[in-house]
């Protein structure tokens, strides 16, 4: 597997790290980013795993408050799946999305969803729940739902304005990613906005897999700019004569972030490279990627914080907006623990001899 960015990648990369540079808080930058093509996935010419983990770590590295993370996970989740998935999964144009996935008082586990597809007396079928932690639901179009149906658990894709749906803001520790707990009463739903059975086992699992490697690859985006600042201000900041850089502590400090970050980012690569190629370890690399980031880009920003000093504690510094954005990403889809407790199931399954499960 070779982890080298090609030329076009990196082309990509350094192309939206110039946009972003110039308007990361531009109030048309979501219609600059689509017309860019950061949601053209898959196909010959379209964007893959890496490529999206690229663009999502531009994004945290600027804090742009934009709905990509659910917009693109929809997207490639869908991609391979589109000759067998309802038409409405295919028609997105440029419709951002925002997926409903958690409920109140649950975990990320999303096999068995209290909310439901239930059919009516008159025909036809409807939605019925309350999902919590949507992000950015009053700038999507689409709502991506995970519901129970009669083949277990399904995917629903309903108009954010459909009758039926309300929104109710719940406090966000980032403000620049504003979360909602939406509610569906009997939204209706049509047959080509529903998926279910091992389509829909299939597309959740991937909308998962993808899912956790763009909040890593924004969290890694964002602990790489902190590193940065406080590379740069280490340099700058002077006590007894000299500059805060050249005491030794500092400087193990600063090693030991960069080391997190490095291997965060490899991590993340070296996950979507294997989603890319479809292997069959692809969730299990995802699972890792997401557990290490979650813990390491976390460290970087306290690293940074202690750089920093005091005034990194305030709100308005960049250091503490910084962060918040790596603690959302780091419990998006699931945290460290989350992850470690599946890959530990996983692997004492398979260590397990089948006549001891009998």
């Amino acid at each position: 597997m070779d982890l080298e960015l090609s030329d076009e990648q990196t082309w990509l990369s350094e192309s939206f790290e110039t946009l972003l540079g110039r308007e990361s808080q531009g109030a048309d930058l979501w219609a600059r980013l689509v017309d860019f093509g950061a949601l053209t996935v898959g196909g010959e010419e379209g964007l893959g795993a890496v490529d999206l983990c690229l663009i999502a770590r531009a994004l945290g590295a600027h804090l742009a408050p934009v709905p990509y993370l659910g917009s693109a996970a929809l997207r490639f989740a869908i991609e391979p799946l589109a000759a067998e998935a309802p038409a409405g999964f295919s028609a997105l144009g440029d419709d951002a999305v925002a997926l409903a996935l958690l409920e109140p008082g649950s975990g990320w586990g999303l096999a068995n969803p209290r909310t439901t597809v239930d059919t009516v007396a008159a025909g036809g079928e409807v939605l019925n729940g309350r999902k919590a932690g949507v992000e950015q639901a009053d700038r999507a179009a689409r709502l991506a739902v995970v519901a129970s149906g009669s083949q277990g658990a399904g995917l629903a894709l309903v108009h954010a304005d459909a009758p039926g749906i309300t929104r109710s803001a719940q406090p966000a520790f980032d403000p620049t990613l504003p979360m909602d707990v939406v509610d569906f009463a009997d939204v209706a739903l049509a047959d080509d906005d529903i998926a279910d059975g091992p389509l829909a086992a299939e597309a959740i699992r991937r909308l998962t897999a993808i899912g956790a490697l763009l909040a890593a690859a924004e969290a890694v985006g964002a602990a790489g700019r902190l590193l940065d600042d406080a590379c740069a201000y280490a340099g700058e900041r002077r006590q007894f004569g000299q500059t805060i850089g050249s005491f030794q502590a500092l400087r193990h400090l600063l090693a030991d972030m960069y080391v997190r970050q490095a291997s965060s980012w490899s991590s993340v690569l070296y996950a979507a490279a294997t989603l890319d190629e479809d292997a069959d370890d692809a969730g299990a690399t995802a699972s890792i990627a997401k557990a290490y980031v979650s813990r390491a880009a976390r460290e970087v920003a306290h690293g940074a914080m202690q750089v920093f000093g005091g005034i990194a504690v305030t709100a308005e510094h960049p250091a503490h907006q910084f962060l918040r954005r790596i603690v959302v990403r780091e419990q998006q889809f699931g945290d460290g623990a989350h992850h470690e407790r599946a890959l530990g199931c996983a692997l004492a399954a398979a260590a397990t001899p089948e006549s001891a499960i009998r």
